[in-house]
């Protein structure tokens, strides 16, 4: 009769020490969102540690879903679809929503004293349960191997990101974009912790390309088409730009006269990150008209002063050496005259 005795204190202590003691009561996601593990009854009380009622819903990797989402003493088998549509109907109708790269942030009530941290978190891209990689927790709760009888009864915060380049590519419970979360702590009678299915959305800065008038300026984007001139610009930027307009070339030339020819400028951009553009400037509009005739029809006036001027002294000149020829002329018909009257 003592032996009996033992084997049912050992019976029960074993029981007690095989339930869930770690339960994911919440969750939500970088981009917003809620829900929780599967399996979760948000009408278990959270204040006691015993079996029944505060570990009916907390998940166990035991039996046959030891690989995958476990299973609770109050529902059995962690279904991945029913379980999905279960605690999307528990709570605002939409999974924890994140970003590629984001977060998971969860509460874990501990139970009692084997629901105690540390945790590890992977995630099966495929939504099923079936395929993990790791994640990296970057909130942990606290605790040794496991163990932590501080904290029975109590919610710690425990946040996971998701791996780089991972994307949710699952189809459960009619939503496209699932992942599964499975987060679970070392204990020896476990392990505990739960399965958290998250949906992936696409964020306002995962695009392909961005168009942008005005300065070239867009770090983050594959390609920027500009559409005003621009000389310096940074970013990883691909564009041709041309702009057309017409040249006013203003020139003061002899005598106050005025040149305005139209022209054509083209500037071809290109700039593939670098920060330095490149501006051609193909200008046909040369200040030549200024010409000969230009020059002849505001100075002619001034050379032709002096055109006229050197002739009128040629002129006078040639009066002056006509005037002493005749002069000389007459000087000497005078002699002759003279000469002959003396003759007479």
């Amino acid at each position: 009769m003592y032996v009996s005795t033992l084997v049912v204190v050992g019976l029960i202590a074993y029981s007690d020490l095989a339930a869930g003691h770690g339960a994911i009561v919440a969750a939500t996601g970088d981009q917003g969102g809620d829900g929780t593990a599967i399996g979760i009854d948000a009408s278990t009380p959270r204040d006691g540690t015993r079996r029944r009622p505060f570990q009916q819903d907390t998940t166990r990797f035991q039996g046959d879903q030891a690989d995958a989402c476990g299973e609770t003493l109050g529902g059995g088998d962690n279904d991945v679809e029913s379980g999905t549509a279960a605690v999307m109907a528990a709570g605002s109708g939409t999974l924890p929503q994140v970003s590629q790269g984001g977060q998971v942030m969860m509460t874990l009530h501990q139970v009692n004293a084997d629901g105690a941290g540390p945790y590890t978190c992977m995630v099966d891209p495929t939504g099923t349960g079936t395929s993990f990689q790791a994640m990296t927790v970057t909130q942990q709760v606290p605790g040794n191997r496991g163990r932590e009888r501080d904290g029975e009864a109590t919610d710690f915060p425990l946040t996971a990101q998701m791996p780089a380049g991972v994307t949710c590519t699952g189809t459960v419970a009619g939503q496209t974009g699932v992942c599964m979360v499975r987060c679970e702590n070392p204990a020896r009678a476990g392990p505990f912790g739960g399965c958290v299915p998250v949906q992936m959305v696409q964020t306002a800065g995962a695009t392909a390309g961005n168009t942008v008038t005005g300065v070239g300026t867009q770090g983050t984007a594959a390609q920027n088409l500009n559409t005003v001139d621009t000389t310096a610009q940074t970013g990883a930027n691909q564009g041709t730009t041309t702009n057309t307009q017409e040249n006013t070339n203003i020139g003061a030339v002899n005598g106050g006269n005025t040149n305005t020819q139209p022209g054509t400028q083209t500037n071809a951009n290109i700039n593939s990150g670098t920060g330095t553009q490149t501006q051609t400037n193909d200008n046909n509009q040369g200040n030549t008209a200024n010409t000969d005739a230009d020059n002849d029809a505001n100075g002619g006036g001034f050379l032709r002063g002096l055109l006229n001027g050197n002739n009128r002294r040629r002129e006078v000149l040639i009066h002056v050496r006509r005037t002493d020829s005749m002069a000389k002329e007459w000087r000497r018909r005078e002699v002759v005259r003279r000469n002959r009257g003396q003759l007479i």
